[in-house]
């Protein structure tokens, strides 16, 4: 089934009517559906022609779409092809810029042709740029340059501008603390877990907000959901104390796994603490010999107990399964 109209000039990409039929014309309706076996189709006029919405509106609309949304909305119709086609060109000059900025593709690492190509995105824009040239800004220390482009991108509905625009509110001298809550909520609300996480540590702290281990404690458990490592750390000391989510030891051992699963050191450690308590030597050393190895070292001397205590077969075994591990995937 299509779910957009066929790529033509003459198209026009409306919307069909939500309101509901009243009583004669839903027996209208009913009775042709009897008679003729099937739906009635609605006239492609109905309802408000999206195909005329101003080309300022529309690119605004889709600043931050990622390439394969912008390409799908740029076959609607011919005004929105023709509207977008600067965002479309914004997105190659995207691929040049992280290409440039990673080494990728053939080139060499060149910060400066990055930065140029991710400027030219911007000035035909797209968030994504904006975003990816503030980075470079900030890391060369132009924090001023960096958070301008934020609050443009943050403007235009950029969750992950919103949340380095709340981040550098954070960082910035002097600190904004309210203005860094807010974005950060703007951009937890859409539903970015790195500023859920930022938030959750700004009401745990009391920064810009009044002190909420409750709103903190929810605010990392949605981070968690959503595959954020360091989250879901938090969450499990939330759950084992009791501060902000109630007291869960099942909960706790679950996002402790789960951190240390995606690589975070201390949860690692943690966790194969936990799995030395209950007498699981094997698995507990292999937690314990990852975290060393990330440079816990108060995890060496509880591995190297449980390692004295393995038979030499074992013992091997756990070194050759921490060789060969591998962290799931997360967010961040």
């Amino acid at each position: 089934q299509k779910t957009w109209p066929d790529r033509s000039d003459g198209v026009r990409f409306t919307a069909f009517p939500l309101s509901k039929p009243n009583d004669n014309e839903e027996n209208i309706i009913l009775s042709r559906r009897s008679k003729i076996g099937s739906k009635p189709s609605l006239s492609p006029t109905d309802g408000p022609d999206f195909s005329a919405l101003p080309f300022d509106i529309l690119t605004k609309i889709a600043a931050s779409f990622n390439f394969p949304n912008l390409l799908a909305a740029s076959l609607v119709c011919r005004s929105w092809r023709d509207a977008l086609r600067p965002l479309r060109e914004a997105m190659m000059l995207l691929r040049y810029g992280k290409r440039f900025k990673h080494g990728r593709g053939g080139v060499r690492r060149n910060l400066d042709k990055a930065l140029d190509s991710f400027l030219k995105g911007a000035a035909r824009g797209s968030t994504l740029a904006m975003v990816d040239a503030g980075l470079i800004y900030w890391e060369r220390g132009l924090k001023e340059e960096a958070i301008a482009l934020y609050q443009k991108a943050a403007a235009l509905g950029d969750p992950a501008g919103q949340c380095n625009l709340g981040i550098s509110y954070l960082h910035a001298q002097p600190q904004n603390h309210k203005e860094a809550v807010k974005w950060l909520h703007q951009a937890s609300i859409g539903g970015y877990t790195r500023a859920q996480y930022q938030l959750a540590l700004c009401l745990h702290q009391g920064l810009g907000v009044h002190r909420n281990l409750y709103e903190a404690a929810k605010w990392y458990l949605k981070a968690a959901e959503g595959g954020y490592v360091r989250a879901m750390y938090n969450a499990s000391l939330c759950y084992s104390s009791g501060v902000g989510l109630s007291q869960s030891r099942r909960q706790a051992r679950k996002w402790m796994r789960r951190a240390a699963d995606r690589g975070h050191s201390k949860a690692q450690f943690e966790h194969g603490l936990a799995l030395f308590s209950e007498g699981e030597m094997m698995k507990a050393a292999v937690y314990l010999e990852l975290a060393t190895r990330s440079g816990e070292t108060a995890a060496t001397h509880v591995k190297n107990v449980i390692l004295q205590q393995l038979s030499a077969t074992s013992r091997e075994r756990a070194l050759l399964l921490a060789d060969n591990w591998r962290a799931l995937p997360s967010s961040r």
